[in-house]
């Protein structure tokens, strides 16, 4: 895990001295709304035979470029996650919604025409709003915030000489921390893999 941030922190240090080199083009340069599925599960040494949850994400963004090859988008989403567990005789499903802020740091790449390819890392905070196991409320035992590392590609495909665009994610979010907030000091990390679809102007 430290590597993983350590290499982060580290690409992020070469982006910007790239970006500031090419000479400063500032501004807002898009903002927008998007949807998509998470595919999300739990990790970490306390965990075992979780499985793959289905779930919806969806929010907004807004863009600010430093440059033509460097830009930072906030985002305010939600976010469904969690993990099913299918023992014998049985199945049940924990269920956790947060509101998550991720800070991206874009690097965007020179594509052809009106498809304009990017790649992105940076760090997400999320809020939890629910958690459920099956029907039980096990809010009171899971941690009210959690911590991620967010890495992923994209495409914005622009719609013409306007300023429309609709974009394409594919991200991994880690969590960084523990969920667990029993006293048990469990291991238990949020997982997700996710899939968006957006419109941005």
């Amino acid at each position: 895990m430290k590597k993983l941030v350590l290499l982060t922190v580290a690409m992020l240090f070469m982006f910007s001295t790239v970006a500031f080199s090419q000479g400063m083009v500032t501004g807002l340069t898009g903002k927008g709304v998007k949807v998509g599925l998470d595919m999300a599960n739990f990790t970490g040494d306390d965990v075992s035979d979780a499985k793959m949850k289905l779930g919806i994400v969806g929010g907004g963004f807004i863009t600010y470029a430093f440059s033509d090859l460097f830009a930072i988008q906030p985002e305010l989403i939600f976010s469904m996650k969690g993990a099913k567990y299918e023992p014998t005789g049985g199945s049940y499903d924990f269920k956790l919604n947060y509101i998550e802020i991720p800070v991206l740091a874009k690097v965007l790449l020179a594509g052809g025409g009106n498809f304009k390819p990017n790649f992105y890392a940076g760090p997400a905070i999320g809020f939890l709003l629910s958690a459920k196991s099956d029907t039980t409320d096990v809010k009171d035992i899971t941690k009210s915030t959690d911590f991620g590392l967010i890495g992923g590609a994209g495409a914005d495909l622009h719609m013409g000489t306007g300023p429309g665009k609709i974009t394409f994610d594919i991200r991994y979010e880690v969590g960084l921390t523990s969920i667990d907030d029993s006293g048990a000091d469990a291991k238990i990390n949020n997982s997700t893999i996710s899939f968006l679809v957006g419109y941005g102007f």
